[in-house]
């Protein structure tokens, strides 16, 4: 197995170190110790697939002079970012980015650090736009990652087959056929993976999931534009399905991350990428 700690990650922009220890008290915890110890030590690595700025119409029509003054230029810093979590014998995607057709940098950089697309055990998946889904796929809609399973909402799942998105993205009927017999799904609240933990956050779609990986979440598209809606989660983006159900759970998401004092791993965060409220 790899070693957890990616020396040699000079691409990969954010690396936290997530220690589930038992009986260690507050001492941090080291390679070392992890051998000596029998500890299991957890590395989540950010991976920018995409650096972007955002339009500040996009927040538009709520709260307009406001938002005027919080972004005078008309533009806020975002980015397209996928994470990836070893956890024991698992390799971990969260999300997998544009693609390389829409110029994704996903497997590049996994490559930069050693990473093999067919290492990857499994990928967790926060909800099916296609800056999410888009790096399962090759051009002509292949497996990228041939060992991977699959995870994402039943919630999701019915949303973009049988629901109000039937037939809007042919990404997902593609990433579907793709990873045929390769994927499973999730009820919200479910624990999946080792440990990892599901959790509701609809608005932005209405199956969007977010991960309690242990000593860290995994947010997706909680927030688009972090210098705008941290400080100000009552904007939501026109990406919103709806905007008014992504604002209550923003706000109420936010509120529950910062009485858990866990870090948070946004799919739209600039650097450093992970950041604690």
């Amino acid at each position: 197995m790899k070693n957890c700690f990616f020396k040699t990650a000079t691409i990969i922009i954010a690396t936290i170190i997530v220690a589930s220890c038992s009986s260690n008290g507050d001492k941090p915890v080291t390679a070392e110790t992890s051998e000596a110890e029998n500890h299991k030590i957890d590395t989540l690595i950010a991976i920018q697939d995409s650096p972007q700025q955002m339009p500040s119409y996009l927040f538009a029509g709520q709260y307009d002079e406001l938002l005027n003054e919080i972004l005078p230029e008309g533009t806020v810093e975002s980015s397209i970012n996928a994470f990836l979590l070893e956890r024991g014998d698992k390799m971990v995607l969260f999300d997998a980015g544009l693609g390389e057709s829409q110029n994704g940098h996903l497997r590049e950089k996994l490559d930069s650090i050693g990473i093999s697309t067919d290492d990857i055990t499994d990928i967790c998946i926060t909800h099916f736009h296609g800056d999410h889904i888009g790096g399962l796929l090759t051009a002509n809609g292949e497996a990228v990652f041939k060992n991977a399973k699959l995870h994402f909402s039943d919630l999701e799942l019915e949303t973009w087959t049988v629901g109000v998105f039937k037939d809007r993205d042919e990404t997902v009927k593609n990433m579907l056929t793709a990873y045929a017999n390769r994927y499973e799904t999730f009820h919200a609240g479910d624990t999946i993976i080792d440990g990892i933990v599901t959790i509701a956050a609809p608005g932005h779609t209405p199956g969007h999931t977010l991960f309690d990986i242990g000593d860290a979440i995994i947010v997706g598209d909680l927030l688009h534009a972090v210098d705008l809606q941290i400080e100000h989660p009552e904007f939501s983006a026109l990406y919103d399905f709806n905007p008014l159900e992504a604002r209550e759970t923003r706000i109420s998401m936010l509120e529950k991350i910062r009485d858990t004092h866990k870090p948070m791993a946004g799919m739209h965060f600039t650097a450093p990428f992970i950041i604690k409220l």
